[in-house]
């Protein structure tokens, strides 16, 4: 708001719609934004704040990622979202994290995510269960490793492997 003062908006005739956007732009906490001029004397912003996705590590530094696709520095209290071990591009995070969105598995249930340099990612859940997932398919896998936790409820189980095609492979 601050910055936006600066632009000096006495009249709305003469705004400078490019220094408005530069400026909501700039705050890596937005997700996106709307400005409506209101004849004849009123400017109107409505800004949506980015959700928290992820923390990461980069370069010895704390993140936050948002689903706006920013890092954002790591000044808010954020429970209950997982940290990426590892270090992917935000793009391949959020493309990952829409493969998780629309499976059976809950992102909310997972506690950390692990980038591999081969593009494949495992998951560990809150209650410690590991998936190792296979660099394709992953929609698949995470499908059936939802069936077969439903289906037989296993107690013990540490890892599951699902890297070998047409295979479940169970650590206790």
């Amino acid at each position: 708001l601050k910055s936006l003062k600066k632009l000096n908006l006495t009249n709305i005739f003469f705004i400078n719609e490019v220094a408005i956007k530069k400026i909501i732009n700039s705050n890596s906490l937005v997700e996106n934004y709307k400005v409506f001029k209101k004849y004849p004397s009123e400017l109107n912003i409505e800004i949506n704040k980015t959700k928290f996705l992820a923390n990461i590590n980069k370069n010895g530094k704390l993140y936050l990622i948002g689903s706006n696709g920013k890092y954002l520095d790591n000044n808010y209290s954020v429970e209950n979202i997982p940290y990426i071990f590892g270090n992917p591009k935000i793009s391949q995070f959020l493309s990952f994290k829409n493969i998780i969105d629309q499976s059976p598995i809950l992102y909310s249930e997972v506690k950390n995510l692990y980038f591999f340099q081969s593009n494949r990612w495992d998951i560990k859940f809150r209650n410690n269960i590991l998936i190792k997932l296979p660099e394709t398919s992953v929609s698949k896998a995470l499908k059936d490793v939802s069936d077969f936790l439903f289906e037989y409820n296993l107690k013990n189980i540490k890892i599951i492997d699902m890297r070998v095609k047409n295979q479940i492979i169970v650590n206790e």
